[in-house]
């Protein structure tokens, strides 16, 4: 039992140090700030989600993006009629 003990003492302290060596070389950092980023674009998904179901009025960017959309419909008409 003390055998099995030590052994998964010696285990979780190899594991400690190759995580650590892991964690602080160039493509360790890298890693991490991507999943950073992912975990970050995610929470920004939530808030889109949240403005996409109470639109504002006053939004000029999203009104845009409504127009351009208007838009393409009404050109798409007017290319059909003109052929």
């Amino acid at each position: 039992m003390e055998m099995k003990k030590g052994s998964v003492r010696t285990a979780a302290i190899v594991g400690a140090g190759i995580g650590s060596l892991f964690i602080f070389s160039p493509r360790g950092k890298e890693m991490i700030n991507r999943i950073k980023t992912m975990f970050q674009s995610s929470s920004n998904q939530k808030d889109l989600l949240v403005k996409a179901g109470n639109p504002d009025p006053e939004d000029i960017g999203d009104n845009n993006m409504v127009n351009e959309g208007a838009m393409y419909s009404v050109n798409y008409y007017n290319k059909n009629i003109d052929k």
